[in-house]
């Protein structure tokens, strides 16, 4: 048993033979499955060969058999120098020359058209690229072609053998094949294997990341309704105002517990293969970027580290999508306050010219060593050497915005600790004639007297906080816990607007909008859906149901009355998010 266990370690120690400090899984499976095929063919050479060399002892055969067992070898030690392409273009070839030697020589024993079929068959396993995957296709039938042309004109003489030898050669030969065809076949039935297991855990790991974040979305929501209904009362209220500065802190840390749960979700929907759509919209550029970096400011301002601005040679105008950018900033910014030291500068410089447009982030922090910049962009990467808020997601979230607008970002930083991160951008300038202005001032209270809106939300703290507000504004408001009880208060008085979460008991948002838009007398009126969920399909199938628009929660007030006015006084048909 020692001795078989002994055996197993050697041969694992082989086949992982070039594989060490390789981080990419799939280049490792390519690795140890041409050390395993190259250990495995060199046994089965020296075995087949020993039999032949007792049975006939023949140099035509003994000298390419020992030839091919050291070319084969020889792979290994490919792998070992880290030649990974020659290694696997070295096993493809050697045992294609092979085949049309010994099957041209022992064609009147074997015909080895099996050992083709075994060849086409690790072509996909060994190859990553496509062109090799070709070429190599292509060769193995044309050899096959070679053969079977052969086996018919018989071209060549073959080596005599007596009845007995033949059948132990061909036995020996057939088990050969057969042991090849079970080593290739096993990476094909664990890859299968392995895909059920991986979609059945990115299902679950989908509901994990739905259950979680909206379980979190619920009480965050209400924290949020809760700042920003105070942060209200203090701009009614001028004796408040000793409390604004806590109240701001509490919107700043709820914001970005909103946004660490909106990049879990994107990640989510980013692995889940969904391509993200792409607005744009003519908005300018100098008070947008103004306002983000103002709100930087204030969380910069607790490490005593100051933002400076720059923008020169940009319109005044310029067309594109206004949320990712404003996600990609406050990304990079965040990022740039989280990692730089205290007491620093970060400088934001935005520079255009006739094409496009960079967004320069700069600060003063830790050298980034060249090898954390080549994954800075992957998932889950932060620096582990001091505490820092976030879960890593920041700049793999930014990156994939950017990309999905045909933009690039690149990461530098010197020895000195000055690191940067600059975004492209295609630049599309516009006038402000493109601009629609916006009826709602940011800081105005809007007056929706005589609005009724029925409100549908089963967390009772969530319904006491948007009906609060809607009060504040104007509406009149009746409290909902499900679809049911909706259908049943528009019996009672058609409302103006529906605001109604997504999951609800007894009957949820879809199915009430269907029932909604059956009716003829209701059909009409417009829908908010108020979800948590951002999964895409979700969505979709809100949309398919009648949902007017959507606001994400936690809620934010102003996006609320911004919708509601959009949806009352409607300035174009086309659905809010």
């Amino acid at each position: 048993m020692k001795i078989i266990e002994r055996l197993k370690t050697v041969f694992r120690k082989i086949t992982k033979t070039g594989t060490e400090g390789v981080n990419d899984d799939e280049l490792v499976a390519r690795i140890k499955l041409v050390n395993t095929l190259s250990l495995v063919l060199a046994t089965l050479i020296f075995i087949v060969g020993t039999t032949f060399i007792i049975i006939t002892p023949q140099l035509s055969i003994i000298i390419p058999s020992s030839i091919e067992f050291f070319a084969t070898l020889f792979t290994i030690y490919l792998n070992h120098k880290r030649r990974y392409w020659a290694a696997a273009a070295s096993t493809f070839l050697i045992q294609c020359v092979a085949s049309v030697y010994f099957g041209i020589l022992l064609s009147n024993i074997i015909e080895l058209q099996a050992m083709i079929i075994f060849l086409i068959s690790i072509i996909y396993l060994i190859f990553q690229d496509r062109p090799t995957r070709r070429v190599a296709l292509v060769v193995a039938i044309c050899i096959l072609t070679m053969l079977e042309t052969y086996y018919h004109y018989h071209l060549v003489s073959t080596i005599p053998l007596n009845i007995h030898a033949a059948y132990i050669f061909r036995l020996s030969a057939m088990f050969g094949v057969l042991t090849l065809i079970i080593v290739v076949s096993r990476p094909y039935i664990h890859s299968n294997d392995f895909n059920k297991q991986l979609k059945r855990s990115n299902h679950f790991k989908k509901i994990f990341v739905y259950q979680v974040t909206h379980e979190l979305r619920t009480p965050l929501n209400a924290i949020y309704g809760v700042a920003q209904l105070l942060k209200r009362e203090i701009k009614l209220d001028e004796n408040l105002k000793s409390i604004e500065l806590l109240i701001d802190q509490l919107l700043l840390a709820s914001n970005h517990t909103r946004n660490i749960v909106n990049d879990v979700l994107d990640m989510a929907q980013i692995e889940s293969g969904n391509t993200e759509t792409t607005s744009n919209e003519a908005f300018e550029i100098t008070p947008f970027i103004e306002k983000l970096v103002d709100v930087s400011r204030v969380i910069a301002k607790s490490r005593n580290i100051k933002i400076k601005l720059s923008i020169s040679e940009m319109p005044q105008v310029i067309i594109g999508d206004a949320l990712k950018l404003n996600q990609v900033a406050t990304n990079l910014l965040g990022n740039a306050i989280k990692y730089s030291d205290k007491g620093s500068t970060i400088n934001c410089y935005i520079t255009g010219n006739q094409t496009t447009w960079s967004l320069h982030i700069v600060n003063m922090g830790n050298h980034i060593p060249e090898e954390k910049l080549k994954t800075i962009f992957d998932p889950f990467t932060t620096d582990k050497r001091k505490y820092t808020e976030g879960a890593g997601l920041g700049l793999y979230i930014v990156q994939n915005k950017v990309n999905s607008m045909n933009g690039t970002i690149t990461a530098e930083s010197s020895p000195s600790g000055i690191n940067s991160f600059k975004v492209v951008l295609p630049l599309t300038a516009g006038s402000l004639e493109d601009i629609q202005l916006d009826i709602l001032e940011e800081d105005a209270i809007i007056d929706l007297s005589d609005i009724h809106v029925i409100v549908a939300e089963d967390n009772e703290m969530s319904a006491m906080l948007v009906s609060r507000f809607l009060k504040q504004i104007g509406c009149s408001v009746c409290l909902t816990a499900n679809g049911s009880e909706v259908l049943e208060a528009c019996q009672k008085r058609i409302p103006d607007i529906i605001i109604m979460d997504y999951h609800m008991d007894i009957m949820d948002g879809k199915d009430t909008l269907i029932r909604l838009k059956r009716n003829p007398l209701l059909k009409k009126i417009p829908v908010i859906i108020a979800t948590g969920d951002a999964f895409l399909e979700s969505r979709d199938q809100m949309i398919a149901a009648g949902a007017s628009a959507f606001v994400e929660k936690p809620l934010d007030y102003k996006s609320l009355v911004k919708i509601l006015n959009q949806q009352l006084h409607p300035l174009s048909g086309e659905l809010q998010e």
